[in-house]
């Protein structure tokens, strides 16, 4: 993506998840997001890092079971 800030609907196109999956990480805190007034943004470097993070878990879990 070439953006380094995007919306809800930026996001859910590049992650190729539904809006409503992305509001509901939004509303149990489990995604990096900030508000601009009324509407949800998303910093594209910390989406790639969280991402990144979720793989590290994934593949320390998959270690252990």
């Amino acid at each position: 993506m070439d953006k380094e800030i995007c919306n809800i609907k930026d996001l859910s196109d590049y992650l190729k998840i539904s809006i409503s999956e992305i509001r509901k990480l939004v509303r149990e805190k489990r995604i990096p997001n900030f508000r601009l007034g009324n509407r949800i943004m998303f910093d594209i470097k910390k989406i790639n890092k969280w991402i990144e993070n979720l793989e590290e878990k994934e593949s320390l879990n998959s270690l252990f079971y």
